[in-house]
């Protein structure tokens, strides 16, 4: 009789996973190629046109809201805790890196734009470690 490791995933759980993971993608793939045609000055010189490119990071952004929503709606009430305990640290870390980043600007310190992004980004690697640091607990 062939063993089974303990922590094997339900067919519920494995269904959870590919979902997330279908939802996610699409949105990480977007804001990827639409950073590499900014970071390139592929989208023109024309004041509309930068307008319309900038703005259509928009896209990407409301799909990942979307992608959460259903994540949290598709999660058990215990996963749901864990991911609003992480949300919330995420957020707070925005917060507070964001109140830096306006503390900076007025000292005159750093780039306006490059400030946002990385606090933006850090909040959110924040957000996925803390949930990273709570799942393996709870296995």
């Amino acid at each position: 009789m062939r063993r089974t490791p303990e922590n094997r995933q339900s067919r519920s759980d494995t269904a959870r996973t590919r979902a997330w993971f279908l939802d996610w993608l699409p949105a990480v793939i977007a804001l990827g190629l639409l950073s590499l045609i900014a970071e390139f000055g592929l989208f023109g010189s024309a004041d509309s046109w930068k307008l319309f490119w900038s703005l259509l990071n928009l896209a990407p952004g409301l799909w990942i809201v979307r992608a959460v929503v259903r994540s949290l709606r598709r999660a058990d009430e215990y996963q749901r805790r864990g991911q609003l305990e992480a949300l919330a640290i995420g957020f707070g870390v925005l917060l507070m890196s964001i109140f830096a980043v306006g503390l900076l600007q007025t000292a005159g310190v750093g780039d306006l734009r490059q400030l946002v992004q990385i606090s933006f980004l850090g909040s959110i690697l924040i957000w996925i470690a803390a949930l990273l640091f709570k799942t393996p607990r709870t296995r």
